[in-house]
């Protein structure tokens, strides 16, 4: 190929991507050729209405204008251009962000509300109504324009490559060594929770119920912002469901705090750590966001006047379902051997105790409380109940899961782990519980509830009446 180009794909394909072709002698870039498939703009279209249509009017339309749609595509263009350059994905630049400048306009106008665009970054869901943001789009940032200086900027008046390694070694440590919004963070990284695709701010929690207040602002909407003369309620349907897809997004990203560990890449000449458990007061927070915004059912999701119209089934399952993803990823063991390797090096740390302790007291507050219990937080409290037996006792031809702490990567078997010893006094505590629970049940469907995860422990735990 001879010349760079943009390539344009008449396609359902809702993608883009950006390769080059260069030198390996020299890492000279030949050519590039960015590919466009036509139906990236139907997803720059959800993630915009989705992520700003409660501070921007512009995006409560089924048809965006040429002008809003021309800005999106140069977002996305700019994106792919910043890989044939040789830029990776940075997950890490929007953690660089304190959460309430993303509120603030002054400093979105200076700073863009990301170090790169090379982050999965998106829009700007945290800002607002009343806030006066407009700058909602990511744009080229410090990071990118620190990344191709060292990159390219020419080195004079040496003689060999081991020089210049020494020269932008320098630059590095001058200019990018402290600076948050210079640095890299791997896309590839499954546990520091700095490091995460479709993420805003420096706190997933505090970013996640801005972004929820703000879906709250727009589901009512879905169908008068969406409806046309003799048209069904298809558009309304894709709006809600990607404005479900969203929250979604949120609980993944708040998730991933419980057991996770930061990763800051330093050299031999830089001090500090490079491994340390995240802080223990954000993990408290992470698991007090998931009872608060998901495992006591989200109701607003729920409104009747809006799932009569599009959907056939009530939202049982659909809820069900995401507080069973989450809970099977809180509980894989890879997560919870990493809260058993930090509590063990570090006192101060949130530990796998605290854990199970703040999911146990959220999950089954009825029991202790003696309130009613809905279908949502009877299946819920299942759920968990179920992922709790299946430690104790895993499925014939499991497989264990894999840690990764310290760089150092081994199979986990939660049956020779405190998992397991932590797992049985859990439910043999929650069967005490239970049982006083039953006694004094509200209802008759609580109380059969009861009676049945009772059941449930007892032939886990293999007790005798």
């Amino acid at each position: 190929a001879r010349f760079s180009v943009i390539r344009y794909f008449a396609s359902e394909v809702q993608n883009a991507y950006g390769p080059n072709v260069h030198d390996p002698r020299s890492g000279e870039i030949l050519e590039s050729h960015i590919g466009w498939y036509h139906n990236v703009m139907r997803l720059l279209k959800n993630w915009y209405t989705t992520q700003t249509a409660a501070v921007d009017e512009s995006a409560r339309q089924n048809v965006f204008d040429d002008e809003l749609m021309g800005q999106l595509v140069r977002f996305v263009a700019s994106h792919e251009v910043g890989h044939t350059l040789g830029l990776r994905h940075n997950f890490g630049a929007s953690n660089a962000t304190p959460v309430e400048k993303l509120r603030d306009p002054q400093w979105l106008a200076e700073n863009n509300h990301t170090s790169s665009i090379m982050d999965y970054a998106r829009f700007n869901y945290v800002a607002q109504p009343g806030d006066g943001v407009t700058n909602l789009m990511p744009g080229i940032g410090a990071y990118d324009r620190w990344a191709i200086e060292w990159n390219y900027k020419p080195i004079y008046g040496t003689n060999s490559p081991e020089e210049d390694k020494k020269i932008l070694n320098q630059w590095y440590l001058d200019k990018a060594a402290g600076n948050q919004a210079l640095y890299f963070l791997t896309e590839a990284s499954t546990y520091d929770p700095r490091a995460q695709n479709e993420d805003l701010g420096d706190n997933s929690m505090v970013a996640s119920e801005y972004g929820i207040e703000n879906l709250k602002r727009i589901l009512p909407n879905a169908v008068n912002w969406t409806k046309e003369e003799a048209k069904h309620y298809e558009m309304a349907e894709e709006l809600y469901d990607n404005v479900f897809a969203q929250y979604r997004r949120y609980m993944g990203h708040v998730t991933k705090w419980v057991g996770g560990i930061f990763e800051t890449p330093k050299t031999y000449d830089q001090d500090g750590v490079v491994y340390e458990p995240a802080p223990a007061q954000m993990q408290h927070d992470a698991v007090a966001f998931l009872h608060r915004q998901l495992f006591r059912e989200p109701t607003w999701l729920l409104d009747q006047e809006i799932t009569q119209k599009i959907k056939a089934d009530r939202g049982v399952n659909m809820i069900g379902s995401l507080q069973s993803s989450i809970i099977n990823s809180l509980y894989g063991t890879a997560r919870l051997q990493r809260l058993i390797e930090a509590g063990s090096a570090f006192p101060d740390a949130y530990d796998l105790a605290d854990f199970y302790s703040d999911m146990q007291r959220g999950i089954w507050a009825e029991a202790n409380s003696g309130a009613a219990t809905t279908v949502f937080r009877r299946n819920l409290q299942k759920i968990h109940l179920e992922k709790l037996i299946t430690l104790l006792k895993p499925a014939n031809g499991s497989s264990p899961g894999s840690s990764t702490f310290f760089r150092a990567t081994a199979s986990v078997n939660p049956v020779v782990t405190d998992i397991s010893s932590l797992t049985r006094g859990t439910l043999k505590e929650l069967h005490d519980t239970l049982a006083k629970a039953a006694k004094r049940a509200p209802d008759k469907l609580t109380r059969y509830h009861y009676e049945d995860c009772m059941h449930r422990i007892e032939e886990a735990l293999d007790m005798e009446d």
